[in-house]
């Protein structure tokens, strides 16, 4: 008697079942784009948005980039970033506060996968005369408007920092009485990082105030100059550094 085979169903990696929004990582970045500016914020606002048990840098320096980027499996998007240095487990570590971009393939998996907190807008990078510019808007309001003087060549190593990223990852329940499923820090190292191209000089930066979305609430204390380049690198997967509802 002839039995009727059956396959075990294949667990998607990513949703919807029919045809996942995203890839399984590594993600591969190739000849991106990156503008970066540095300044100085208030160091209680620091503590406040950098949570336990990471520590900030003593410096109270922040960092806003906007970039354009081609990566395998996300496509082609713009991103802007806010982040900060901090210290965990005595060694140093970059921290996500904020992101947005315009690309659903690539903030479905960021948020989904590393837990960065990511939000859709739009965007705009590039170059007129000497200055590179790039701005960031979100309900009609531009939020991020950064700046760099093309004012003289640098190296590799004037942007060169901790591969290492740490980002807050927190998924609710469906539940409104109940704690979230998941709220925990992820780690992620970059690897196959190359850098080319780069320009440095004095910066300006500005957050736009809304509704919807507070940067306006840093403090802006001191621009510490910028840089604008070219990089490649690698967005591997990932561990647990530290579970809260452990």
């Amino acid at each position: 008697m002839a039995t009727k085979r059956t396959t075990k169903k294949q667990h998607p990696y990513s949703t919807p079942d029919l045809s996942g929004l995203y890839i399984k990582p590594p993600y591969h970045y190739r000849d991106s784009t990156m503008l970066l500016v540095q300044f100085e914020t208030d160091a209680r606002f620091l503590r406040r948005l950098v949570p336990q048990p990471l520590t900030p840098n003593k410096d109270n320096h922040m960092f806003v980039s906007i970039a354009e980027f081609m990566c395998s499996g996300f496509g082609h998007y713009l991103e802007a970033h806010v982040f900060t240095t901090a210290t965990f487990q005595r060694r140093p570590v970059n921290y996500s506060i904020y992101l947005v971009l315009d690309n659903d393939v690539a903030i479905g998996g960021g948020r989904e996968i590393w837990g960065f907190p990511k939000k859709f807008g739009r965007l705009t990078l590039g170059t007129t005369d000497d200055v590179a510019h790039g701005t960031v808007e979100r309900g009609g309001i531009t939020l991020i408007n950064a700046a760099v003087h093309l004012e003289r060549f640098g190296a590799p190593e004037d942007v060169a920092g901790t591969p290492e990223w740490i980002t807050r990852k927190v998924v609710p329940s469906v539940s409104n009485d109940a704690p979230p499923e998941i709220d925990q820090l992820t780690s992620t190292t970059l690897t196959d990082a190359a850098v080319r191209e780069v320009y440095l000089g004095a910066a300006t930066l500005g957050f736009g105030d809304s509704p919807a979305d507070r940067l306006a609430t840093i403090p802006i204390k001191k621009t510490l100059g910028g840089f604008y380049y070219r990089t490649d690198f690698t967005l591997g997967d990932g561990e647990v550094a530290h579970d809260y509802l452990a």
